[in-house]
């Protein structure tokens, strides 16, 4: 059987085969962001093409050449611990993959590319920006921003992408905690939004419904 590098397989007492991704000692001293983790019994979705094996491989391989000073741009290839990173590491992960339904998925997407494709005071995306670079003071002021979008206020959806941006730092964050500041690993939580005025749907009498029972029951009593 062959094995992506980095892979090594153990037997379970069930007798099945378990692959494990496993970044060499020398490379995790040095300060390799890659994780290791189990990849599950599933030979295809862990070792096949396209599997997690790969996925690792690549971030490592990415890692690498950031190291050696090589040019790691664009978007299918996003700079380890920018944000454009963080997303695409939290639409891998099992979080999303297993929690998101697939018909939810388009607004995620759609959120995601509003989160770092919006532009900072200085006209860079938010996107190619650290992770750590994130304060909650800074995280306060792109609430602002999301609030005002570009045709008006939008109360609701600038609540969906702090929502979001909490939830995608708290998954990537336990995945590569390295690539986070230890002291406020996630500067999203505690952000006062503003309070949304909700429509009241008006309760629904149901005397009509008992009036007509009431008149059924005498019909059936005749």
């Amino acid at each position: 059987m062959e094995l992506p590098r980095h892979v090594i397989p153990k037997k379970l007492a069930s007798g099945r085969t378990a692959f494990y991704y496993n970044v060499p000692t020398r490379y995790r001293k040095a300060g390799c962001p890659v994780q290791n983790e189990p990849l599950g019994t599933d030979y295809a979705k862990a070792c096949g093409e396209g599997g997690r094996a790969a996925t690792l491989n690549g971030l490592f391989d990415e890692w690498m050449d950031a190291r050696k000073g090589l040019s790691v741009s664009g978007e299918a290839a996003p700079r380890i611990g920018t944000i454009d990173w963080l997303f695409r590491e939290y639409r891998q992960s099992r979080a999303y993959l297993e929690k998101v339904k697939p018909r939810s998925r388009r607004n995620y997407e759609w959120n995601m590319r509003e989160i770092c494709d919006t532009l900072t005071k200085r006209g860079d995306r938010v996107g190619g920006r650290p992770i750590k670079s994130v304060t909650p003071l800074g995280a306060d002021k792109l609430y602002d921003t999301f609030v005002k979008g570009g045709n008006g206020i939008r109360l609701r959806t600038a609540e969906k992408l702090i929502v979001l941006c909490r939830k995608a730092w708290r998954v990537v964050h336990r995945l590569h905690p390295a690539e986070f500041p230890q002291d406020i690993p996630n500067p999203w939580m505690g952000i006062t939004m503003a309070t949304r005025v909700k429509l009241v749907k008006h309760a629904v009498t149901r005397e009509p419904s008992l009036h007509v029972r009431t008149r059924l029951r005498g019909a059936r009593r005749a």
